[in-house]
C-alpha cells in the first residue's frame, strides 16, 4: 500500500495563503480540499488551513491527522513588538474550545493523540498562563515566538515520534460469559476491517478468557470461526464440552483426604485442632481444570497451529499471578516465553476458588485478573501505537437496595470482584493515557442490557448465544457512535475501516458514553 502524505492541520490567523511559510521548504500545490502538498526529505505532507475551530474539527473526524499546529498569537504585531498571544482566557479561545473537544476529560477514545499537538504562543503574560493549561493538558509541544528554523525543526521531530507502530488487542478476564462478550465485541469490529481481518492484526495480550481467546487469535483464527465453535465446532476448532469445563475437583480432594484422617487421628493440628485440619483439607479449587487444558494443548498441536509463543504467527502475551508473590508475570516474554501456550493459558484462567493454581516451573499460578486487568501497557511495551482493550469485567449497577443481597453468595462474590478488578482498572487507564499520549486507546466494555446478562456467576455456559449476540449488536451501535474516531486512527495504521452500510451520521461523546464508549 503506497503511504498516505503526512497531514498537518493549521488552526489559526489564516491571512497569508502560506501560514507555516512552507514555500521556505519547497515548492507546494494545492489540493482539491485546498490543503498544500509540497514534498521533503522524501516523504509528502500536506497542511489544511482555517481559522475556524468548528471547520477544524469536523476535518479531524474525516481525516487520519499526524500533527495538529495551534496558532495562539495575534498573527499582526504591535507597536513593532512580537506577536502576543490573543487576548481571551484560554478555555476560552479558538484552541480551547477546540482541545476540549477533541480530548474529554472522561473519554479513553481519542482518534488524535495530545502528543500531536503544537501550539504556538507570545512571550507575554497570556502567552505564559496558556502554556501552563497546555502543559497541564499534556500536548506534544509549545513554542513561544519560534524562528522559523526552530518550528519546523520541531514540526520534523513530532512527525517522526508520531509515526504508527502496532495495532494490539487486549482482552481481560470474566469467565465464561466474559468470553463470549470479547468474542462478540471482536466479531463486530471485524464488520468494519476492510484490507485485514481481527486475527492479522499485529499482537494479542489476554488474560484469563481474554487469554484463550488470545491462543486462537494469535495462531490465525478469527472470531466468526471461533464463535461457530462454540455453536458447534469447525475444521479447526471442536465445540467445548461442559465436562471440558466444569469437571469436578475430586483428584485434589481425593489426594488431600488421607492427610486429613491422619491429622484428625491425632486431634489435628493448627490452633483450632481438627478444624483447622479440616480447612487445610479442602481442595484449592471447585473444578480441576485438567480438561480444559487438555483441550487447548489438543488444539494448539494441530497442523498449521502452534503451542509455542516464539512460533505463533503473530505475538501473544498472556497474563497471570505468582501465587504465593502476587506478582505479576507476562507468558510470552522473556524469560517466560519457553512455557507453553496451552499451560500459560490454564495459569491464567485459574480464577479460585473455581479453578486451582497452575504449576509451571516450579511455582503456583493463578487468574492474570488478580494483578492486571488488561495488560495494556505490555501492548505498549511492545510497540503498539493502537490498543483495542475489551473489559466484561463490569459490576451491575442498580439502584434498588438489596438487588445484589438478594442473589445470593455467588452473585454477591461476583459483584464485589468486579468492583475492586474494575475501580483498579479505571485508575490504570488514566494513569497510561497520561504516560503515553502517542497511543489511541479504545475501550469497549459492557453497558445496560449487556451489564445485566453479564452479571453473577462467570460460569453461564447456557447463555453462550444470548451473550454473544447481544454484545456482536450492540458493539456495531458503539463503533458506529465512535465511526469518525477509529477509521481516522485504523487508517493512520495503514487498515482500511469502512461500515458495509454507508458512513454512520457523527454522534455526540455523551451518546458514546451512554453505550459504554470510554469512561
Amino acid at each position: 500500500m503506497q503511504a498516505r502524505p503526512q497531514r498537518i492541520v493549521y488552526v489559526g490567523p489564516t491571512g497569508g495563503a502560506d501560514p507555516l511559510g512552507i514555500d521556505r521548504v519547497a515548492a507546494a500545490r494545492r489540493t482539491p480540499e485546498g490543503a498544500l502538498h509540497y514534498t521533503v526529505g522524501g516523504r509528502e505532507r500536506e497542511v489544511w488551513a482555517t481559522s475556524d475551530a468548528e471547520r477544524a474539527f469536523a476535518y479531524l473526524g474525516r481525516h487520519a491527522v499526524d500533527l495538529l499546529v495551534l496558532e495562539l498569537r495575534d498573527r499582526a504585531p504591535r507597536h513593532g513588538q512580537a506577536a502576543s498571544t490573543e487576548d481571551v482566557p484560554f478555555d476560552a479561545s479558538r484552541a480551547g474550545r477546540l482541545l476540549a473537544r477533541l480530548f474529554p476529560e472522561d473519554e479513553v477514545v481519542a482518534g488524535l493523540q495530545r502528543h500531536r499537538v503544537l501550539a504556538l504562543v507570545g512571550p507575554d503574560v497570556r502567552g505564559t498562563e496558556a502554556a501552563h493549561r497546555l502543559g497541564q493538558l499534556g500536548v506534544g509541544g509549545v513554542l513561544s515566538a519560534p524562528s522559523w528554523e526552530r518550528l519546523h525543526g520541531r514540526i520534523d521531530a513530532l512527525l517522526e515520534e508520531g509515526a504508527p507502530g502496532k495495532v494490539a488487542i487486549c482482552l481481560a478476564g470474566g469467565g465464561i460469559e466474559g468470553l463470549l462478550y470479547e468474542l462478540g465485541v471482536l466479531r463486530a469490529l471485524d464488520t468494519f476491517l476492510v484490507n485485514r481481518r481481527v486475527q492479522e492484526l499485529d499482537l494479542f495480550c489476554g488474560i484469563s478468557a481474554g487469554a484463550v481467546l488470545g491462543a486462537f487469535l494469535a495462531n490465525g483464527i478469527g472470531p466468526d470461526e471461533i464463535a461457530r465453535a462454540f455453536a458447534g465446532g469447525t475444521a479447526r476448532v471442536d465445540a467445548i464440552r461442559k465436562d471440558e469445563l466444569f469437571m469436578p475437583n475430586l483428584p485434589e480432594l481425593g489426594r488431600r483426604l488421607p492427610a486429613l484422617a491422619r491429622e484428625l487421628a491425632r486431634g489435628g493440628v493448627g490452633p483450632r485442632g481438627a478444624l483447622s485440619s479440616v480447612a487445610r483439607s479442602l481442595p484449592t479449587g471447585v473444578f480441576t481444570g485438567a480438561r480444559l487444558r487438555g483441550y487447548l494443548k489438543r488444539h494448539l498441536h494441530r497442523p498449521g497451529l502452534s503451542d509455542d509463543f516464539r512460533e505463533l504467527r503473530r505475538p501473544l502475551f498472556v497474563g497471570a499471578t505468582d501465587q504465593d508473590t502476587s506478582s505479576a508475570v507476562v507468558f510470552g516474554e522473556p524469560p517466560f516465553d519457553h512455557v507453553p501456550i496451552h499451560q500459560a493459558v490454564r495459569a491464567s484462567s485459574a480464577l479460585v476458588p473455581f479453578y486451582p493454581p497452575e504449576k509451571i516451573d516450579g511455582r503456583y499460578y493463578i487468574d492474570g485478573a488478580f494483578t492486571r486487568t488488561t495488560n495494556m501497557r505490555v501492548a505498549v511495551r511492545q510497540g503498539a501505537t493502537m490498543v483495542i482493550l475489551v473489559d466484561p469485567l463490569v459490576p451491575v449497577h442498580s439502584d434498588e437496595p438489596g438487588y445484589v443481597w438478594k442473589r445470593g453468595g455467588i452473585f454477591s462474590s461476583m459483584q464485589a470482584l468486579k468492583a475492586l478488578v474494575n475501580g483498579r482498572f479505571d485508575k490504570a487507564v488514566r494513569a497510561i493515557r497520561e504516560l503515553y499520549p502517542q497511543v489511541s486507546f479504545y475501550l469497549f466494555r459492557p453497558h445496560g442490557d449487556e451489564m445485566r446478562i453479564l452479571s453473577g456467576s462467570p460460569m453461564k455456559y447456557f447463555y453462550r448465544r444470548e451473550i454473544e449476540e447481544l454484545a456482536y449488536r450492540s458493539t456495531l451501535a458503539k463503533v458506529r457512535a465512535s465511526f469518525t474516531d477509529l477509521r481516522r486512527d485504523f487508517e493512520r495504521h495503514g487498515v482500511v475501516f469502512r461500515d458495509p452500510e454507508g458512513e454512520p451520521a457523527p454522534s455526540p461523546a455523551r451518546f458514546r458514553r451512554e453505550l459504554g464508549i470510554g469512561l
